[in-house]
């Protein structure tokens, strides 16, 4: 009844904003809101809006920029990098595990590489599933991820729950020693940042993990192009997109293609959606309607 309540308190809500705000802001735009929990809100920012309301996603992207064209950039990005090789790996287990398979074990290398070895029902469906789902994951998860940079209580628990699946995944599945090492000690790391590090601190961080899986999931995709086959760990395998290809007659470049397109699409709706709290949301809005009394600025006579 208290779940109903609260649905039906929200959708009015969001009538009355959407009425009330409809001559202020662009056509493409959709928000929810409820006094008592959070705020969700769908729009196009303009880039004067990018910058007033989403500096910590700005802060995050010019670091990455910044990294990637300096000499020492690889070393600090390192860790960002075994992070989406081990999401990506991560969930072709878990797709085995969905149809019915199991993982037996999930090691990541020191080049960035990793490798699910996963026992699965014969079938062509099975195998498509598994193929397919390390670089729909990480894309999907970097997406996701951004839509939660704004609230430093999403941050924070974020943050802690990686760390707590990746001290899992070590004790159920990582059996190489360089994967159990580097695993453990970013597991133990992103737990004690999400519970002591400041707000601020803490909302940077995951912003920057975030920024960091979306990034890595549209680059990616890219070698899937030029590379069909790699030796990974002493064992020589097709790619995932060449499996696809094996598996439905498809060209692996169009799987290749949809995955790149899905990446981008998840990075943007990773930007345009935005979960916050109710009190940040109204700050939000204040900032937009005063950038927008700045470009109409309206006189009593005009509005009379």
């Amino acid at each position: 009844m208290t779940l109903l309540a609260c649905n039906i308190h929200c959708n009015k809500l969001t009538m009355v904003i959407v009425e009330e705000d409809a001559a202020l802001e662009p056509p493409i735009q959709a928000k929810r809101a409820c006094p008592a929990c959070c705020c969700f809100s769908y729009r196009v920012p303009t880039l004067r809006e990018l910058y007033s309301q989403d500096k910590r996603l700005l802060r995050a992207i010019l670091l990455i920029v910044v990294l990637l064209n300096a000499p020492v950039g690889q070393y600090i990005l390192y860790p960002f990098m075994i992070f989406s090789t081990w999401i990506h790996e991560l969930f072709h287990g878990l797709a085995a595990i969905s149809v019915g398979g199991s993982i037996t074990w999930l090691n990541i290398y020191p080049d960035g590489s990793g490798l699910a070895y996963t026992t699965i029902p014969a079938g062509a469906f099975q195998r498509a599933w598994v193929a397919s789902a390390g670089y729909q994951s990480t894309a999907i998860v970097g997406g996701i991820s951004l839509m939660f940079r704004r609230t430093n209580m999403g941050a924070r628990i974020g943050t802690c729950c990686i760390g707590v699946l990746m001290l899992f995944t070590c004790l159920l599945f990582v059996r190489n020693a360089f994967g159990l090492a580097v695993l453990v000690l970013m597991g133990l790391s992103l737990i004690v940042a999400g519970r002591y590090l400041p707000p601020f601190w803490i909302g940077e961080l995951y912003a920057l993990i975030a920024a960091t899986t979306c990034l890595n999931a549209i680059t990616s995709v890219r070698v899937l192009f030029f590379v069909t086959e790699s030796n990974i760990g002493g064992v020589t395998s097709t790619s995932d997109a060449m499996t696809m290809q094996n598996v439905t007659k498809i060209p692996y470049y169009v799987w290749s293609s949809l995955w790149m397109v899905l990446a981008l699409w998840m990075t943007a709706m990773g930007i345009f959606i935005n979960f916050e709290t109710q009190q940040k949301r109204q700050s939000n809005d204040a900032v937009i309607e005063g950038l927008q009394d700045d470009r109409h600025p309206l006189t009593m006579t005009e509005m009379t």
